[in-house]
């Protein structure tokens, strides 16, 4: 378990106390949806509870077959709220939601995502999305580093393109997320891939299934790499780029980093 002390779900009707996401529970499946719109579902250190708790709460449960991660707004998600993890260590807990989570997970993409959000995609077993969608790794042009999304990247795409793409910060768009493997299907008629997707999860064995997701966790998931990842990551939380960029983010401008 990796339940917060903060916050601990135990039945659904706990779930109508959450702030920033939506959950249902309906057919085997359990439905998260990022609702801080306004903030373009930048995830908070109360958003992150919330999400820990819902993985609590899906592993605890033999009724919850899949989970579905969703949105509301224009955005998916934009990653880490920086002004929150400015003054919060979020990282570790953030990759935690997700690779501790031994249900099949499947995101749906009907908007952008960026940073933080890219990582969320990437920790899912199944990605489908729109597409007009496009990805993005901007931390470089916020004094930061893209590590734990490096990290799962790697995973899924040769080491050299994930990297470059960490490196520049690149947008790209879903055709393109596509042969890169980090999405598995493009359809704008989302729902009825969404009911494909449950039904073929739903009809396998769970307790196979959830054998399977453990096993490959202990194999795939490094907890020293992720914390020496998260220590570099802690250095340019401290550094003069990282505190530049959040003032030329808050003052909508573009950057002036100090020489090396």
């Amino acid at each position: 378990m990796i339940h917060s002390e903060l916050l601990e779900c135990n039945d659904m009707s706990d779930f109508k106390n959450y702030k920033y996401l939506i959950v249902r529970e309906s057919n085997f499946k359990l439905e998260i949806i990022l609702n801080r719109p306004d903030k373009k579902n930048a995830i908070n250190s109360e958003m992150l509870e919330e999400l820990m708790s819902c993985t609590d709460y899906a592993n605890e449960n033999d009724s919850v077959r899949a989970v579905v991660y969703k949105s509301t707004g224009d955005v998916f998600c934009a990653g880490l709220d920086l002004y929150d993890f400015k003054e919060n260590n979020m990282t570790n807990a953030l990759s935690d939601v997700f690779n501790l989570l031994h249900k099949p997970k499947l995101a749906v993409l009907e908007g952008d995502a960026y940073g933080g959000g890219v990582l969320l995609i990437l920790c899912c077993n199944y990605v489908i999305s729109k597409s007009d969608v496009k990805l993005c790794l901007p931390e470089v042009d916020r004094g930061l580093f893209p590590f734990q999304v490096m990290d799962a990247l790697i995973k899924v795409m040769p080491a050299k393109k994930a990297l470059d793409w960490c490196i520049r910060g690149l947008s790209v768009d879903a055709k393109d997320c596509l042969k890169m493997n980090v999405i598995d299907e493009i359809n704008n008629n989302i729902e009825e891939s969404v009911s494909d997707w449950i039904s073929t999860i739903t009809s396998k064995s769970p307790n196979a299934i959830a054998s399977g997701l453990k096993s490959f966790e202990n194999i795939y998931v490094n907890k020293k790499i992720i914390g020496k990842l998260n220590d570099e990551l802690q250095k340019l939380k401290e550094s003069d780029d990282f505190i530049e960029g959040i003032k030329s983010l808050r003052e909508k401008r573009k950057p002036t980093w100090k020489k090396p």
